[in-house]
């Protein structure tokens, strides 16, 4: 078979998000439930976040960042509440019970980091860019 970077990178992302939904159905979630909390979690005492910084984080389109949030609203893990400067704008916050797991969801998320780290050693710096350099690259391609 001939050498595809492309198939690699898709399979590598594959191996992740396997690894991921396998956690998160251990927590009756999905993996990308797990990633929402994380994100959320991670941010919300820095700044507001919204469906679009969703959007913008996971790369998903509106329809699909729509959909998942309202899913996790009606499983008690998300509540949308308006925004203090704009009350059209509706604020993501954790709700005590994913707030309960996001603990949990941390650590997993630490410890894949590790992993990830440990397996590419001195490369994972220049990893990263390139990995960065990639989706940027095509990200553009695709808006224009």
């Amino acid at each position: 078979m001939k050498y595809s970077l492309g198939v690699a990178i898709k399979s590598a992302n594959n191996a992740l998000a396997r690894d991921a939904d396998h956690f998160a159905k251990k927590l009756g979630l999905t993996g990308v439930q797990i990633s929402v909390i994380n994100y959320i979690n991670d941010h919300e005492n820095d700044q507001d976040i919204f469906q679009r910084d969703l959007e913008l984080e996971f790369n998903i389109r509106k329809a699909t960042a729509s959909s998942l949030v309202t899913n996790m609203v009606a499983n008690d893990l998300l509540l949308r509440v308006p925004a203090l400067e704009d009350a059209r704008y509706k604020r993501l916050l954790l709700t005590p019970k994913a707030r309960q797991l996001a603990t949990k969801i941390e650590a997993f998320f630490e410890m894949s980091e590790q992993r990830l780290y440990t397996l590419l050693g001195a490369q994972k710096q220049q990893t990263y860019q390139s990995l960065t350099t990639i989706s940027r690259n095509f990200e553009q391609q695709d808006t224009q």
